[in-house]
């Protein structure tokens, strides 16, 4: 009997041990913690010839160039002419690698197919014949600037001389969109 006593206080200070043992683990697992931490949001400042393009929506652009030929008088488009505008995109402030898009709706010269646009990269010297353009700006480049020029071209081509005297004393109009994002991939 006292064997039977001696064996039943084991097991009480065994299944004691036992539970003290479960509890404690537990509370290592409901360890409760709270932290609190500033998170700095990187920049997003994306300069179009000078503008922030967060702030502006719209941006006129009054200052074409005209390269006109003996024919021609200055500050007018006609055929055999070139109209030009210059664009900067600065991401210098930029905290985060940039892609642009700049798209050109040309729909008002589909009658006109001797007017059309091209894209100079300023920066490399490339000129594409497209209404259409992008590019990245990595965080890691040296220079976070890019510089081109887009030029409207009047071919003076005689099987359009039609079309093109429909112009005289009109306008041309098109749009141009900028559109910009974040770069996640490099």
């Amino acid at each position: 009997m006292r064997k039977k006593i001696k064996l039943i206080i084991v097991a009480l200070f065994a299944l004691l041990l036992t539970s003290f043992l479960i509890v404690e683990t537990y509370a290592l697992f409901e360890t409760n913690g709270s932290a609190e931490k500033e998170m700095e949001i990187g920049r997003w400042v994306i300069l179009l010839n000078n503008n922030d393009v967060t702030e502006t929506r719209t941006l006129t652009l009054n200052d074409f160039t005209y390269a006109n030929s003996s024919h021609t008088q200055s500050g007018y488009f006609a055929p055999g002419s070139v109209g030009y505008f210059d664009l900067e995109i600065d991401a210098t402030d930029s905290d985060v690698s940039v892609e642009y898009v700049l798209d050109i709706d040309d729909s008002g010269l589909t009658d006109y197919p001797n007017i059309y646009f091209t894209f100079t990269n300023l920066d490399t010297n490339q000129t594409v014949t497209t209404s259409s353009y992008n590019g990245l700006i990595r965080l890691s480049d040296a220079s976070k600037v890019h510089n081109f020029r887009i030029n409207l071209v009047w071919n003076n081509q005689t099987q359009y001389d039609d079309s093109d005297t429909s112009l005289i004393d009109g306008e041309l109009s098109f749009d141009i969109v900028a559109n910009f994002k974040q770069s996640i991939a490099e």
